[in-house]
């Protein structure tokens, strides 16, 4: 991870969670490191796939409610939860009194600190929760990065046609153009 800045937060403030990062998007790092930040009783992401990466959750405060792969896990402060690469994974704060506050770690970075950030920025500009964040940007994010994340739900052809239909009305309805571009690895060129 590339540590030339201080910390950058995006506060989802309707949804109640904070994502801390702290240095600039590395997709050739071994590993990410951030930290969330989620309100009493609030949810955090939805159930979803890394392929090529693991995530260790590390909780600070709080309690953790996740569940990976169908079976629940409640983690406490100082517990570690690590959800393998393939998994299907979703996590919420437990306590409906007290903050989570957690570490992340994603091993390797790929592009995933590029994609939260993005799609944060998608939700704020859009009211303030995940779930408000734009179908065609986030469509747009998805597709820069296939095969690193995926959504639940639907079969993977189907995934990819959707995707597809709506990161090219992103692009002709100019809502690409609120997307940073992503930065390729050197030597690499970006679909």
């Amino acid at each position: 991870m590339n540590d030339r800045r201080g910390p950058t937060t995006f506060a989802l403030e309707a949804q109640g969670e904070t994502l801390t990062f702290f240095g600039e998007p590395d997709s050739a790092a071994p590993r990410l490191e951030f930290e969330v930040q989620i309100a009493p009783g609030a949810m955090g992401p939805t159930p979803h796939i890394h392929p090529k990466q693991s995530e260790l959750f590390t909780v600070s405060t709080g309690q953790m409610l996740a569940t990976v792969d169908g079976v629940e896990h409640l983690v406490g402060p100082g517990e570690e939860l690590l959800v393998q690469p393939g998994a299907v994974h979703s996590f919420r704060n437990g306590s409906e009194a007290e903050p989570l506050v957690l570490r992340c770690t994603v091993e390797p970075a790929l592009n995933f600190q590029w994609m939260l950030t993005e799609s944060a920025k998608s939700a704020i500009r859009s009211g303030g929760r995940w779930k408000d964040a734009s179908l065609l940007e986030g469509a747009y994010i998805l597709r820069q990065i296939p095969g690193e994340y995926r959504l639940v739900g639907m079969p993977r052809p189907v995934e990819s046609l959707l995707l597809g239909t709506l990161a090219t009305l992103a692009v002709l309805l100019g809502k690409a153009r609120n997307i940073e571009p992503l930065q390729a690895r050197p030597g690499t060129e970006r679909r």
